[in-house]
């Protein structure tokens, strides 16, 4: 299948991360999870909203987490741009998908160096500065019933 979309993320794009409990949200705020990277890997997983809209996401997020899926948090990848992290697309995935980059790539299997380990946290808490965090109003439904952005 071909994906249409520019390969270029550009500054003004929604971009969105779909969150699950309960790692992703304590207390009905963004933890910094929710913008980490897994161990052994730079790459977080995200959808460019501003091409496939906002019940894509939704479709998405359910068919990934299932029940875990709770709502959605978005970016402008601009602001993900200020905190020094990148975000790129990658299709490969599937059309729509891009990854936010930290440019850091924390050990798998191995006790995080403490220094590294605090700079992705800041990372993330500097990018959850400018995300507005949006929670699923019914998640039953197929399609997006909460705020629009």
């Amino acid at each position: 299948m071909i994906c249409e979309l520019p390969t270029e993320v550009v500054d003004d794009e929604n971009i969105v991360r779909l969150i699950r409990t309960p790692a992703h949200i304590k207390n009905d705020k963004l933890r910094p999870g929710a913008f980490r990277s897994q161990a052994g890997s730079d790459d977080v997983s995200v959808i460019r909203q501003t091409h496939m809209g906002t019940n894509f996401c939704k479709s998405k997020a359910k068919e990934i987490m299932g029940h875990f899926y709770i709502g959605l948090a978005v970016v402008l990848a601009g602001n993900i741009r200020t905190t020094g992290s990148n975000v790129i697309d990658s299709r490969d995935e599937f059309c729509g998908h891009a990854s936010i980059l930290h440019g850091v790539t924390l050990p798998k299997d191995e006790p995080p160096d403490a220094a590294l380990n605090e700079f992705i946290t800041e990372r993330c808490r500097e990018i959850i500065k400018h995300t507005t965090y949006l929670p699923d109003p019914d998640i039953a439904d197929d399609e997006w019933t909460g705020s629009e952005f």
